[in-house]
């Protein structure tokens, strides 16, 4: 059986994505769930842009260029990979200030370091509340100002919803700011990195890596396993 592993922070909407693919085709049923296992591996894409020297994609220079591109994507990218809830980046993606600024979510690494310790202590339920952090941030209903609000009740209660009980939900919760979290953190961000991630999502699968939520196609074929699009319940692929 091929373990698929998935390095990915719940900010990255190309995360999202490719995390509802392999969701969809590992599940019990999915068409490759005898043959694979989903590995996920939580780690914070600021991380890895500031070990390799990448910057997101919005601050690069030639960024304004690419808007209607990058707008048409998003609403080919919901209709193709089946996600018709999928907001676009919220207007808290950055602080007002930047990349930098610990006001925006990208700096705002609880959420992270929450699917960090559910992975060291509660993993059976990394996979469901991976599912739900993502919809907390990328489907869920957000403030007037187009902000997504995270703090340590709506985290409690995504644990709770994944099957921890609320006092381990509790307990994970209180344990993002340790040490032991933390530096677990740091280490899965240093071996994607050294498996030549530059961004995320990040794929693994034997000898062969990939990055981005389109060389799915590629893996498959790669792998030798079955491909009906990134929604294979409706795909007519």
């Amino acid at each position: 059986m091929k373990t698929i592993t998935l390095y990915y922070d719940c900010l990255s909407p190309f995360s999202y994505l490719a995390f509802k693919v392999l969701q969809r085709y590992t599940q019990p049923g999915g068409l490759w769930s005898e043959r694979t296992r989903l590995c996920l591996k939580p780690v914070l894409l600021g991380g890895i842009m500031a070990s390799t020297g990448n910057s997101p994609p919005m601050m690069r220079p030639w960024a304004a260029s690419q808007a209607k591109v990058s707008f048409q994507d998003f609403h080919r990218n919901r209709a193709w990979f089946g996600v018709p809830d999928m907001k676009r980046p919220p207007a808290n993606f950055f602080g007002t200030n930047g990349p930098s600024d610990k006001s925006g979510l990208s700096r705002d690494f609880r959420y992270m370091r929450c699917l960090t310790a559910v992975s060291m202590r509660f993993p059976e339920a990394l996979l469901a509340l991976t599912d739900r952090v993502f919809a907390m941030i990328h489907t869920d209903p957000r403030t007037d100002d187009d902000h997504v609000v995270i703090n340590n009740e709506r985290l409690i209660q995504a644990c709770v919803d994944s099957g921890l009980s609320p006092i381990d939900a509790r307990d994970v919760v209180h344990s993002v700011t340790s040490k032991l979290i933390k530096d677990q953190l740091k280490n899965m961000v240093a071996e994607a990195v050294s498996l030549g991630a530059y961004g995320a999502p990040f794929i693994v699968v034997d000898d062969q890596v990939y990055f981005g939520s389109d060389r799915l196609e590629q893996l498959a074929f790669t792998h030798g396993l079955p491909w009906r699009g990134p929604n294979p319940v409706t795909s007519h692929l």
